[in-house]
């Protein structure tokens, strides 16, 4: 896999060129993530707490009225049970199961009006029972259309919190305390950076050694140091002129090792590298507890959990990457340290 190289007539800028220190640019970004993550979760909380508290004072408030219109209606059912009787005494054949009869003209003034008294007196106490009934019912009926609101209002709160906090007014409220705004200008000053430099990367002024240090620390690409344990060539990267071997071992820490042509036959392997002294000594890699040598397959299987299916995806396109034909020359000015281990590795393979 090769990056964009620079254009080779892009003149050599400063010659220790200013790398983001990415891992901490990372944990800024998570930083500042975390906090509008909090300030999410606590909206979210306290908005789902509120429906619940009007809920709860709602149902208070309901419960009340219930007490009081159960206590209303057994006065008034007691008065209603009590006028019906009175009527019933004097006039019990006006009395039926389910309705009174009004009483004649003649009982009325036989009475003196009395009758007619009993009479709307036990209208009036019914009537007065069947609104304290109908008053029951509809606080009854309201405490049901309460929690079937609650739910509601409960299955709504996600996304309303969603909406909320992801409105400009909210945003801008809660960016307004220091803390929060402070974390949030620096990750627009890294966000800022990155799109100054895909801006030069695009129009090809970036010069290769700033591509290089700069891919090399994105990725954590560190510089090939014994020992080596487990390590393969995964990738070759390319800057300007130089190509680089990208080594990984077993824990996907990457390494680079500059390119010589020399390995191109060798790169379906997996080794070990260490120092003894000024000698450096190269040995195909075992499988643990076995003296068989491990392979590249066993090497994926490794960096991926032993999850067979996203190990034979890597190995597929690993397979692509050795059998490509590359024309890249062979890196000459280069540290000695890795001049040695090339050798050593030339040498290894050259055996074999």
């Amino acid at each position: 896999m090769a990056l964009m190289t620079p254009n080779p007539e892009t003149p050599t800028a400063d010659p220790t060129p200013v790398v983001p220190n990415f891992r901490e640019d990372e944990r800024l970004r998570a930083r500042y993530q975390s906090m509008l993550d909090r300030r999410i979760k606590t909206f979210a909380m306290e908005h789902e707490n509120s429906i619940r508290r009007n809920a709860s004072t709602k149902r208070d408030e309901l419960r009340e009225q219930l007490d009081v219109a159960n206590a209303e209606y057994e006065r008034a059912r007691a008065a209603a049970d009590a006028a019906r009787e009175a009527y019933g005494a004097a006039y019990p054949e006006h009395v039926k199961k389910l309705r009174l009869v009004e009483p004649s003209v003649v009982e009325n003034m036989r009475s003196l009006g009395g009758a007619g008294k009993l009479y709307h007196a036990a209208q009036e106490a019914w009537l007065a029972a069947e609104r304290a009934t109908s008053d029951v019912r509809r606080i009854e009926h309201n405490e049901e259309q309460l929690e079937i609101e609650l739910k509601k209002a409960l299955e709504r709160a996600p996304q309303v919190s969603k909406e909320v906090t992801e409105s400009e007014k909210w945003l801008a409220e809660i960016h307004a305390e220091e803390e929060l705004a402070n974390a949030r200008a620096k990750v627009d000053e890294i966000d800022a950076e990155r799109a100054a430099f895909a801006k030069r990367l695009a129009d090809r002024v970036v010069p290769a050694d700033e591509l290089r240090l700069r891919t090399f620390a994105e990725a954590d690409i560190k510089r090939a140091v014994l020992p080596l344990e487990a390590v393969m060539f995964y990738r070759i990267e390319q800057f300007g002129s130089s190509a680089y071997y990208i080594l990984r071992d077993k824990r996907k820490q990457l390494y680079a090792l500059p390119y010589d042509r020399r390995l191109e036959s060798k790169l379906d392997a997996v080794f070990d590298i260490a120092q003894a002294g000024e000698r450096i000594d190269v040995r195909r890699s075992l499988r643990e507890n076995t003296r068989l040598q491990m392979t590249v397959n066993d090497h994926f299987i490794a960096c991926n959990d032993k999850q067979e299916t996203a190990a034979q995806t890597e190995l597929l396109e690993h397979r692509r990457f050795v059998a490509e034909k590359r024309m890249l020359p062979s890196m000459t000015n280069v540290d000695e340290s890795d001049a040695k281990i090339v050798e050593a590795l030339i040498a290894f393979t050259s055996e074999r």
